[in-house]
């Protein structure tokens, strides 16, 4: 008895210190990643939530069918400056997803120090606090399928059906969010059955299972039925899921798909707040191949895309197998395939997360030595349902992208599972079975961390290098965002579109500095850029016409604006300020606001 005095409040005081330490630390790199410009101006996905959840505020959602799902951005629209409270949102649902899967180990393994291991786990795990700080929905999702699993897990065996029902919510919910968890979701349905096979019940108790499953996919059934309902009222159609889907199940199987990621095949020039480049891309592509006079309809559209994805499978199924093993691979590889930004990138520009060794393939590594030497520890009939669930989800991601967020929703589970760690009886453990411990996780070892089929590829850090010059020069940093879009162009000179940021962070520096020498030097980099550039915009039209009038051909500068404002129309506002003032010249009459202003930036 003295001796378990003594040792409880040590292993509690620990505990606090941990907890204490993990805190800190999440909350130390959102703080960091709020200064940084991707936390000031997100890119890509967080920037079309934000346009999303202002339009839901607004109430000017488009009459027609759901492209992508809605949900995340509608708990946006009810916050106050949604670009700074949706960090802090992430990171709450992160904290919720590091108790949830301490709950859930603790049931998984009977065990305080388990619990206590797998909430310190996977709340210092850095790959789920970098996107948790990002305007993207999946840490949401993420909280939504732990309070699905927690609730089941606490329902099903004591009978308690209204835990079952929040469960079913919950899931329901979790699909609306992100429905790459409809998979799951469908076994999650089927669990109570599955489990009363598994643990042999007698035929007294098959009433339960059978409430167990009504309780649990009346409300699943019910809120994707209420999404279908919203997607008639406002579109005619009737849509349970969001209908991207079809092309997105195309594109990750097409013929020349790496597996990994989604790639873009058109690049747009300009894609519109709240617009989908992906939508985008595959609206123009089925006119191409279709005929302008082809069906416009959704229904039509999803039909056309599988029909070619079946089509190309039938035609080669050995590149399609081949592709399927090649992403069994990159699910197990600790490499986070790109997915908006590459994590092994950005880990690099983070301290807090470059020194942080956790990652997938010590997450995987853990949870096989904890399950092989903790099985007589750990409850079976939750580990069957644990890995029915993990199995379903992996199975989604392999017909799609195996990209980082894609496979971030199996962490909590690996965490779960790594938790066996700290209970099992390591003096106990015999010198053979050690051994044959170890010769498993050789090849298991090898297929994380090896680089076979491009896993380790470093070819999207320009992309992201584009990113970060891209929201640098939102958030008016000139200086980063030169510096960026350089890195970009150092890699490809063929990037117009880091070109344009080149010379428009150029062209406000040379604005900006008073030092003469310095203009200069800005001026000419500036005349050099503007020459090399093939695809420009109505920005770089209008500095293109700066840069000749400054060289004494005022003719050449005239035609370049002309032109722009001929072209781009309103959004060549500047090109058309340069003409007037140029015809307001040789005629003699008074200059606008403006106008002087312009004159005074041309005779600098």
């Amino acid at each position: 008895m003295p001796e378990t005095r003594l040792r409880r409040p040590c292993t509690n005081k620990w505990g606090r210190y941990l907890g204490l330490f993990v805190f800190v630390y999440v909350c130390g790199f959102g703080v960091f990643f709020v200064g940084d410009h991707l936390g000031q101006a997100p890119v890509l996905d967080g920037r079309e939530n934000l346009a999303w959840s202002e339009l839901i505020a607004q109430g000017q959602v488009p009459a027609e069918p759901f492209y992508r799902a809605l949900l995340y951005p509608w708990c946006l629209s009810w916050l106050s400056h949604p670009l700074i409270t949706a960090p802090l949102f992430g990171l709450a649902c992160h904290f919720v997803n590091a108790l949830l899967c301490s709950a859930i180990a603790r049931q998984l393994w009977r065990s305080s120090n388990a619990a206590l291991f797998c909430g310190l786990l996977y709340g210092a795990y850095p790959v789920a606090l970098f996107f948790a700080v990002q305007v993207l929905d999946i840490t949401f999702g993420i909280s939504l399928f732990l309070v699905g699993l927690y609730a089941f897990l606490h329902g099903w065996r004591d009978k308690r059906y209204p835990w079952l029902v929040l469960s079913g919510f919950a899931a329901g919910l979790c699909v609306c969010a992100r429905p790459n968890f409809l998979p799951p979701v469908l076994v999650l349905m089927a669990l109570p059955q599955v489990l009363g096979v598994f643990e042999q019940r007698r035929l007294s108790g098959a009433l339960h299972y059978w409430r167990s499953t009504v309780f649990l996919a009346a409300p699943i059934i019910l809120v994707l039925g209420a999404q279908g309902w919203l997607n008639l009222q406002r579109s005619g159609e009737f849509h349970v899921l969001p209908w991207q889907g079809a092309y997105n199940l195309y594109a990750a199987n097409r013929e020349g798909a790496n597996g990994k990621f989604y790639q873009q095949r058109i690049a747009f020039k300009e894609v519109p707040a709240g617009m989908n480049s992906t939508r985008m891309e595959s609206e123009f592509l089925y006119q191409v191949e279709q005929g302008g006079n082809a069906a416009k309809g959704v229904a039509e559209m999803n039909t056309y895309w599988r029909g070619q994805l079946l089509d190309e499978v039938r035609a080669d199924p050995i590149r399609w197998f081949g592709l399927m093993g090649r992403k069994c691979y990159y699910l197990l590889n600790d490499w986070e395939q790109y997915n908006n930004l590459t994590y092994a990138y950005h880990k690099e520009r983070f301290w807090l997360l470059r020194y942080n060794p956790l990652g997938w393939g010590l997450l995987m590594l853990g949870a096989t030595v904890a399950l092989g030497f903790g099985w007589r520890q750990l409850n079976r009939s939750m580990l069957v349902a644990l890995t029915l669930l993990a199995g379903a989800y992996a199975a989604g991601v392999l017909m799609f992208f195996v990209s980082a967020r894609f496979r971030l929703p199996l962490s909590p589970l690996m965490c779960v599972a790594c938790a066996g760690l700290v209970v099992i009886s390591w003096r106990e453990l015999r010198i053979r079975s050690v051994m044959l411990m170890l010769s498993a996780m050789a090849p298991l070892a090898l297929l994380s961390y090896g680089g076979y089929w491009g896993a380790r590829d470093t070819a999207t850090f320009i992309q992201d290098e584009f990113l970060l010059a891209s929201a640098a020069a939102r958030c008016g940093d000139d200086v980063e965002a030169l510096s960026y879009a350089e890195l970009v162009l150092a890699r490809d000179l063929k990037r117009d579109d880091a070109r344009r940021i080149q010379i428009a962070s150029l062209f406000n520096l040379w604005l900006a500095d008073t030092n003469h020498a310095v203009q200069q030097h800005y001026e000419e980099r500036l005349n050099a850029s503007v020459l090399r550039i093939q695809d420009g915009d109505a920005s770089t039209a209008f500095i293109s016409g700066v840069c000749a009038w400054r060289s004494g051909d005022l003719d050449q500068a005239l035609a370049i604006w002309e032109l722009a404002v001929d072209k781009y129309g309103e959004r060549a506002d500047s090109s058309l300020i340069a003409v007037r003032l140029i015809n307001k010249n040789k005629t003699g009459e008074a200059l606008t606001e403006e106008e002087h202003i312009l004159w005074s930036m041309l005779k600098r």
